[in-house]
């Protein structure tokens, strides 16, 4: 009798030691399952952090040559009404270059900066694949400035629009190229919309410069972390 228990206790022994071998291996197999899904989802999210990095790069790099262009082209504009201004304070403007300064402020001129990576980025909720907290501040700072340039920009056409160009065409014949007869450069509104250009374009100016150092300091970032 004591036999067949001791027996039965033996296979009992064996069946539990069985199950918790059974309940081991399930256990581990388990565990290594979600250890290579994570390890899978943590590599994608790598080559898709490295893929972002890479397009900001690229965007960045494209944004700083409009910079640049930008920066020539608006400081001439600048220059030239900035000396249209001390010519009326001096009383020494003529009407050719009145002619000059009216054709400079009838430009418009805007910057056309890449945003396609910032905004696919933001929008599919992938911005936190950015590792790098400061990168990615700087990359949020960055195209708020963005957003900051294209306000500047459409008060600066508005005003070419609202203010230079009606001007324009009541006081210049464009067949002739010539001002029309009761033209003159001591003609308040001239004096106004030339004055007010000039202001409007410094202001526009010192964004531009802000915007390029940002620029060069998150495309030093962005470079120094992906090399």
């Amino acid at each position: 009798m004591a036999k067949k228990k001791s027996e039965k206790s033996a296979k009992d022994k064996t069946g539990w030691l069985r199950l918790i071998l059974e309940l081991i291996v399930v256990f581990i197999g388990v565990s290594a399952g979600f250890l290579f899904d994570n390890f899978r989802e943590e590599r994608s999210n790598r080559k898709m952090e490295d893929k972002y990095l890479e397009s900001f790069y690229n965007n960045v790099v494209a944004d700083s040559v409009e910079i640049q262009s930008m920066i020539l082209g608006n400081q001439n504009n600048i220059d030239i009404s900035g000396r249209s201004v001390a010519s009326m304070q001096a009383g020494t403007i003529t009407n050719d270059s009145a002619l000059v300064v009216l054709s400079v402020m009838a430009t418009y001129n805007s910057l056309n900066l890449e945003n396609a990576t910032y905004e696919s980025v933001v929008n599919s909720g992938n911005l936190g694949l950015i590792r790098d907290f400061e990168i990615s501040e700087q990359i949020v700072y960055y195209y708020r400035s963005h957003e900051d340039m294209r306000y500047v920009e459409q008060v600066y056409n508005d005003y070419i629009s609202n203010y230079i160009l009606p001007y324009v065409s009541k006081k210049l014949d464009f067949i002739s190229g010539q001002f029309v007869e009761d033209f003159t450069v001591n003609d308040i509104e001239f004096r106004n919309i030339t004055s007010g250009y000039y202001v409007i374009s410094r202001q526009k100016m010192e964004l531009v410069h802000t915007l390029d150092s940002l620029n060069s300091d998150l495309k030093n970032s962005l470079a120094d972390l992906i090399n």
